[in-house]
């Protein structure tokens, strides 16, 4: 079975099944699928609302009520044609009641409609009679879907790619460059960026840093090549601002415009599209979420929110990223959130947190519920436990218990509630991280405000104090030690570590002290320039 709502946010983008069928092989698929479904009308189902359809639906299959589940499938197919889940778990109702033929049409209908699993298709036990047919060779349907999967990947990939294209399509009018694609035959990604090109390929290459060491010291054998081929290609886009809140108000509802600065990207997962604000913690954020759900289709293991979220947040603070570099996290505000609540007493026990629903993380605690989850596994990192936690978690071979708490007792052999103490004792000694830039810190003199995601955009020059006359403008430029710095100026980095958003600003400069001399590197309108900065006392 496919469970729907517990691996990812909901379905927003939809492909469109004229796209996707557009290849001859496809074309040729689609055609065996072409019969209708027969289904007996269920007038009393007809009058369910969605929300209540899918509670149903979800609990019918949670226990495997094959009969009260078809009925209930095959309205969520009426109501929604072009969405994967209920057309492949119906065919694995079939397929357990032996109706091999149905199951065969409907597993096509679930493939031109997104579904993209290789190692579901042929393992699901749900699924033994539709492989078994025949004598063996398997439903000629199905047959045809193995045989054909690297001809599916690419209809697949182009039909996603398209869609993609459409929705992002316009760079900003201040922007001096146009889209650009970047394809990564190793890893199966495919790149759509409005970026410049140099800006672009800084993250990129921290994105390679991450994949790589992702592999080395969590996902062990992500990046085999046997492993890949079977793998769908992943589209991210890393778009304008004036495409970025298209796509927000399309994926989220109009809604959305009154919180834009908490929506930095998604990736959704049964669309193999992720979309990044920015070039900094959100995308690596992001990224990490398509590492891991590649890893989980490998293992075919499930896991909870909890373990989701924390591993992307993980490599949201990180020392500057090189290629070849480990990955080392660092303290950040969200383990200040951790501390204060250790301090406060309002921090959950281990059990009970993990033990928590994805709508009770998402609740009104939802930043300290990630805080939580990103603190748990910066603890796991600092123990060097990372590695052999995610190997426990992630066995086939003996899955963890629903919460993923076993793991923690088997890589630190104690008991839950002593872990859980020594976890607290390990945050009471956590540095706090500034979140601002206070009085008496080194400052670069500048005000600045976010800019579109590769970095911050200068918007006044702060008067060194003593200035007797201040024009009503104020000044435009801040004359460095070597070169200058003007309002409009977009900061990227300084001293080579990136500062594409206030936090890593914050981060960067609370490590100097006023006086100190730092090489800023910044884009004037497109064009890249550095100057070398006198730090000052912040007033």
């Amino acid at each position: 079975m496919h469970k729907r709502g517990t691996e990812f946010r909901p379905l927003v983008l939809s492909i469109l099944l004229s796209a996707f069928s557009a290849s001859p092989a496809m074309q040729c698929l689609g055609a065996l699928a072409a019969n209708p479904l027969e289904h007996a009308d269920q007038p009393d189902l007809a009058k369910l609302s969605p929300d209540e359809l899918d509670r149903r639906l979800d609990a019918a299959l949670a226990k495997r009520d094959f009969a009260a589940a078809e009925p209930l499938l095959r309205r969520s197919i009426e109501l929604r044609p072009r969405e994967f889940v209920p057309l492949y778990n119906l065919a694995c109702v079939r397929s357990a009641k032996g109706d091999v033929a149905e199951a065969g049409v409907l597993l096509v209908r679930a493939v031109e409609n997104g579904f993209d699993d290789y190692r579901k298709l042929t393992r699901d036990a749900d699924l033994v009679a539709v492989r078994e047919a025949n004598n063996g060779a398997g439903d000629a349907n199905y047959r045809k879907l193995v045989d054909n999967w690297a001809t599916v990947l690419n209809a697949r990939r182009d039909a996603n790619l398209n869609q993609i294209r459409r929705i992002f399509d316009t760079v900003d009018a201040d922007a001096k460059v146009e889209y650009t694609e970047h394809v990564d035959e190793k890893r199966r990604f495919i790149y759509r960026t409005a970026y410049t090109e140099s800006e672009f390929n800084k993250a990129r290459a921290e994105l390679d840093a991450i994949a790589d060491w992702a592999e080395k010291a969590v996902f062990p054998g992500l990046w085999n090549p046997d492993e890949v081929k079977l793998d769908p290609w992943v589209i991210i886009v890393l778009p304008s601002n004036r495409n970025f809140e298209k796509w927000l108000v399309f994926t989220f509802g109009p809604g959305v415009r009154t919180g834009l600065a908490t929506v930095g990207g998604s990736y959704v997962h049964e669309r193999k599209q992720l979309v990044s604000q920015d070039l900094g913690s959100t995308l690596r954020h992001e990224f990490f979420h398509v590492l891991h759900w590649r890893h989980l289709t490998h293992s075919g293991v499930e896991q909870p929110y909890w373990v989701q979220e924390g591993l992307a947040s993980l490599v949201e603070d990180v020392e500057p990223l090189t290629p070849g570099s480990d990955v080392k996290p660092l303290p950040s505000w969200r383990t200040n959130i951790v501390l204060r609540r250790e301090r406060s007493g309002t921090l959950l026990p281990l059990e009970r947190f993990a033990k928590q629903s994805r709508d009770k993380f998402l609740s009104g605690q939802q930043l300290a519920n990630y805080a939580h989850a990103r603190a748990l596994f910066y603890y796991l990192y600092q123990q060097n436990k990372l590695g052999a936690w995610y190997a426990a978690a992630s066995d086939p071979k003996s899955p963890p218990d629903a919460a993923c708490l076993k793991p923690f007792e088997t890589v630190f052999a104690k008991p839950l509630k002593d872990i859980d103490k020594d976890f607290r004792a390990w945050v009471r000694k956590l540095p706090e991280v500034a979140e601002e830039i206070r009085p008496g810190m080194a400052s670069l003199g500048v005000e600045v405000e976010s800019g579109r995601g590769d970095g911050l955009v200068i918007t006044s020059i702060i008067e060194p104090p003593g200035t007797k006359e201040r024009s009503l403008l104020g000044r435009s430029t801040l004359r460095g030690v070597q070169g200058e710095l003007k309002t409009g100026d977009v900061i990227t980095a300084i001293d080579k570590k990136p500062t594409r958003d206030i936090a890593d600003l914050v981060r960067v400069l609370s490590a100097y002290k006023p006086d100190d001399e730092v090489s800023v590197s910044y884009l004037r309108k497109g064009a890249p320039g550095e100057a070398r900065i006198k730090l000052v006392v912040r007033q």
